[in-house]
């Protein structure tokens, strides 16, 4: 036996639908992050002073982390290699610990134990609220224009692959 459904239940149903066609891609999140990158003037942990804006030109990416955080360290040495493969190319690595200004020898400890060669900043909470960091370690890619073209939330091989295709995709555009 065949139920019949009245035209006003097919119209309901297709409408329903239509209705969750449109607004389910609407559900979908995506990152918050700036169109062009908030400047900032910032000395590093050994004094040195950077101007983000004065960098223009160049492929720029923020290393948002904390010397307490484990996938931070994990992604340290991809970073490491990444800046000693890419600074010949127009990219610049600023490392933006989110470590208490109270703890710089901590952090100048920590820098000396891993090598890290790139300048580190102890970033104040204003400059990640402004990049809308929300998890360590977050990274924010800024073109040569001074538009942010990536951010990134945590670390693993994946973001490592994906991290050095960006860089090179970047670093490989006219100025």
């Amino acid at each position: 036996m065949r139920i019949r459904l009245p035209l006003f239940e097919y119209i309901f149903v297709f409408g329903l639908c239509l209705a969750l066609c449109f607004l389910l891609p609407q559900c979908v999140k995506k990152p918050d992050i700036p169109s062009s990158a908030p400047d900032f003037t910032l000395k590093t942990v050994h004094g040195q002073e950077i101007i983000l804006s004065s960098l223009k030109g160049k492929v720029i990416l923020l290393d948002f982390w904390a010397t307490w955080c484990g996938p931070c360290k994990e992604s340290i040495p991809h970073l490491i290699h990444l800046y000693r493969n890419y600074r010949d190319k127009g990219f610049e690595l600023i490392g933006m610990s989110m470590d208490k200004a109270d703890q710089i020898e901590l952090v100048r400890r920590f820098i000396g134990s891993m090598e890290i060669p790139y300048p580190v900043i102890i970033t104040p909470e204003e400059v990640a609220k402004n990049y809308k960091v929300t998890g360590f370690p977050t990274t924010i890619l800024i073109d040569r224009q001074g538009k942010v073209r990536e951010k990134i939330i945590g670390f693993n091989n994946g973001i490592a692959k994906q991290l050095v295709a960006k860089v090179e995709e970047l670093t490989s555009e006219k100025p």
